[in-house]
């Protein structure tokens, strides 16, 4: 029986040729299953995929965020600065191979939403008591709602994180960590999107918060 995800990306390539999109659907699930994926995985783009159909009606492109959100992590590497550059150019070579024009509205779509990843930070994310309704929005919510799970899920989040970056020392892994969660704790907005905020900010805040407290000790 095909999966939520696999259904997904069946109705958002069923307009291209079968061979090319039955070819990258092996590509994908192979590159989602590599054994350094503890997290970053075929279950985590599943999960997503839930959040996905939760706001689907009020994307003006599901389409296009479906796409992005399959190709985002399909190349990983949390030690790499490129790994953005790597999927827009992932994306270009399905799209090349389904002869989908470079020019045309869903090829510049996914490659806009691909490159938003990049600072994963809009003016609604920097703005206190303001939100975002575009699919750029619900595409970067999307991708942070781990930060909102419930405690024991959150701790499992962090800890398959960890893992992801290998042999790092741990002192080097906690300072970077503390970094990037930090930065999170001090913007107004941690979820753009009216949904998402109000489903998962204030629990997001407290599980940050309570991981900080956790590397400081």
């Amino acid at each position: 029986m095909a999966t939520k995800l696999e259904k997904i990306w069946k109705e958002c390539t069923e307009e291209y040729p079968s061979a090319v999109t039955e070819s990258w659907w092996t590509n994908i699930v192979e590159k989602y299953t590599e054994e350094s994926r503890k997290f970053h995985n075929l279950q985590h783009l599943e999960d997503k995929m839930t959040h996905f159909e939760y706001v689907r009606n009020v994307l003006k492109s599901p389409k296009a965020v479906a796409l992005a959100i399959i190709f985002n992590y399909y190349e990983y590497d949390p030690k790499s600065v490129d790994c953005e550059t790597r999927n827009i150019a992932m994306f270009d070579k399905f799209a090349e191979d389904a002869q989908i024009p470079s020019e045309s509205p869903i090829h510049q779509e996914v490659v806009s939403l691909l490159q938003a990843h990049a600072t994963h930070s809009t003016d609604e994310h920097k703005t206190a008591a303001v939100y975002g309704a575009d699919d750029h929005h619900y595409f970067l919510d999307i991708d942070m709602t781990p930060l909102g799970g419930d405690p024991e899920e959150y701790a499992l989040y962090s800890s398959k994180v960890q893992q992801e970056y290998g042999p790092m020392p741990a002192n080097q892994y906690r300072t970077f960590r503390l970094r990037v969660l930090e930065t999170f704790l001090m913007i107004p907005n941690i979820f753009a999107t009216k949904e998402f905020r109000e489903k998962f900010e204030r629990q997001a805040r407290i599980n940050i918060a309570t991981e900080v407290d956790n590397l400081k000790l």
